[in-house]
């Protein structure tokens, strides 16, 4: 446990079948590659579509010093398998900027990481984000008023982090740097804080907290600061995977094409392995919901996200096969259902 968190961004990095090529490693310097491809078939509303599976590649090198610590860079890039366009017809660029950080770690000291790495919200906040295809939709971790990169409880840009564990107590802190880049965006400054203590039997219980400060904008009037606080549990073992997280945000997520002066959301995930009955096959279900909590009359919204989820995952060797079907029970401003379920097919491969 004491490693699994020192390593925690690189695990999160390359999730899934551990297929990372190591090119090269003399005991003291080492290079490895890992990623994956694939293409998601979903059939919503009638319409079927074949899309891009959040492919990615990624590179890891490090260096072990004689005094314990170990130097490490790593660079992450997504990539589109198929051409994605935007609504003028114009092509997205081919790869985009998922990680770079550059980090020193030591058994005893801990981890330090300087750069654009998973945040250590998403250390506990993203025990629920483990749907094959979708999921991940209501403890605001993508979202915030430019993205949750942007807004530092994702892949987290302009961060300095700490990362240790002590005995079964695992703690991260980061602070995130000023970026006056973006209009109605401009981020003065932020930070988030995560704890998590793991249990011999397997369950864990962990917690977060983040806050994220922005220059007074017209577009976000009063609404000048982000706040994310999370809870959660999780339990684990050979064949059995659930976890359980509740969240109340400020100012972070968007219902109703507004950004929410307070909401609450609640995610639940469970994956049960049936290598007795085939190996690598595992059902899987989930379930989202996030809802406005605005007390001010100007402020609310009757918009909701509501979505469960039932599926199957299969894997061999590099090879992950999924299917979902979501059943989706949002509402938009009118307190109108207006959505559609969706049924998903995945092949993908890991490299």
């Amino acid at each position: 446990m004491h490693k699994k968190i020192l390593a925690v961004a690189v695990a999160t990095a390359v999730a899934g079948p551990a297929m990372a090529l190591d090119v090269f490693d003399d005991g003291t310097n080492s290079l490895s590659i890992g990623g994956r491809i694939g293409v998601v078939a979903n059939n919503k509303d009638g319409d079927n579509t074949l899309n891009n599976d959040s492919a990615r590649i990624n590179f890891k090198f490090a260096h072990k010093f004689e005094s314990g610590w170990t130097g490490e860079g790593v660079a992450e890039w997504g990539f589109r398998a198929k051409d994605e366009y935007d609504a003028d017809g114009n092509k997205k660029d081919t790869f985009f900027n998922r990680l770079g950080y550059v980090g020193l770690s030591h058994e005893e000291m801990g981890a330090f990481a300087a750069g654009k790495n998973w945040s250590v919200t998403y250390d506990v906040s993203g025990w629920t984000d483990m749907y094959a295809i979708g999921g991940g939709n209501a403890m605001g971790i993508y979202e915030g008023r430019n993205g949750g990169d942007f807004d530092g409880s994702a892949r987290a840009d302009d961060v300095i982090q700490y990362r240790n564990s002590f005995g079964g107590l695992n703690i991260g802190i980061q602070y995130q740097m000023q970026d006056h880049s973006v209009t109605d965006a401009q981020r003065d400054s932020g930070y988030g804080i995560s704890a998590s203590y793991d249990l011999a039997m397997g369950l864990s219980l962990g917690a977060t907290y983040s806050e994220t400060k922005y220059e007074e904008s017209s577009k976000y009037a009063g609404q000048d600061k982000a706040k994310s606080a999370t809870a959660g549990l999780k339990f684990e073992n050979e064949s059995l995977y659930l976890a359980a997280m509740y969240g109340e945000f400020n100012n972070k997520t968007e219902l109703g094409d507004k950004l929410n002066a307070k909401s609450k959301g609640v995610e639940l995930y469970g994956r049960l392995a049936l290598d007795n009955v085939l190996q690598g096959f595992s059902l899987q279900a989930g379930y989202n919901e996030l809802k406005d909590d605005s007390k001010a009359t100007a402020d609310q919204t009757k918009a909701t996200f509501k979505e469960t989820m039932i599926g199957a995952i299969y894997e061999t060797g590099p090879m992950q096969f999924a299917v979902e079907y979501a059943k989706d029970d949002s509402k938009n401003a009118e307190g109108k259902k207006d959505a559609d379920n969706t049924l998903s097919l995945q092949a993908r491969y890991y490299f």
